[in-house]
């Protein structure tokens, strides 16, 4: 039994170790800092005005330091930096913990301190959380695919979590897999959602992926006021306490 647990124990952090980007040994300088990134018209929008003193930043998936993107749309991703960069970007697609070669994108490489570049979320990627990786360095150097853990001289490392929605999942799918209940739809004002487990959060986005509405019921039977929104179509996200539903709204 003991040999067993031993084994257990040693394959459970095998297996965190694997889930856990590299976080250490990553260098750095105070320039390139990053001064802004922002994905234009979403709610990421990330200012750091002082200079840093530490090179590697994790920030949480809440306020301006995270945002819901859509599969298979593009958006403008806008870096400001406190002087000339390269920068590198990895989307770890496969949530396997790893930042790879495939996952990678050139954002700049230029004698420019602002840039703004197409940021491509590929149509299927499917819904959920994604971890995003920055990475600046001093222009004359590189960055490429393979140097998401690399030890960097200047610059700064910054990792970001960012919620993916699908819209290809349909309402017909959702509702079969799922005893989750919502009506009407279309809808005018209230949209009445039920479902077998208790709700904890409700949140509601535009198909850009700007967060409109954020309740948090703690309750299996709520309704959403929705009067104050324009016509048009919505996606609506419900997270319990084991899964988390998308589906779409039409308002009148």
């Amino acid at each position: 039994m003991k040999k067993k647990l031993t084994v257990f124990l040693f394959w459970g952090a095998l297996m965190n170790a694997q889930n856990t980007p590299c976080t250490t040994n990553l260098g750095g300088d105070a320039d390139p800092g990053f001064i802004t990134v922002k994905i234009n018209n979403t709610t990421f929008d990330h200012n750091t005005f002082n200079a840093q003193t530490t090179f590697y930043h994790e920030y949480p998936a809440s306020g301006q330091t995270t945002a819901t993107l859509i599969s298979g749309q593009s958006y403008s991703l806008y870096t400001s930096t406190s002087s000339e960069a390269v920068i590198g970007l990895w989307m770890d697609y496969n949530n396997n913990g790893t930042f790879e070669s495939n996952e990678f994108t050139s954002v700049v490489n230029s004698m420019t301190t602002q840039n703004t570049t197409t940021l491509n979320i590929p149509a299927s990627l499917p819904s959920g959380t994604l971890k995003i990786r920055f990475r600046t360095r001093a222009y004359g150097s590189s960055v490429t695919g393979s140097n998401a853990c690399s030890n960097f001289g200047s610059g700064e490392t910054r990792d970001y979590t960012l919620t993916v929605v699908n819209n290809a999942l349909s309402t017909k799918d959702i509702r079969k897999e799922s005893a989750l209940q919502y009506y009407p739809n279309p809808v005018r004002d209230m949209l009445h959602i039920e479902n077998n487990l208790v709700i904890r959060n409700i949140r509601v986005f535009d198909l850009s992926g700007k967060l409109l509405i954020n309740l948090m019921p703690g309750q299996k039977r709520t309704a959403l006021d929705m009067s104050s929104l324009p016509a048009g179509t919505y996606m609506i996200k419900i997270g319990t306490a084991s899964e988390t539903r998308n589906f779409k709204i039409q308002k009148d």
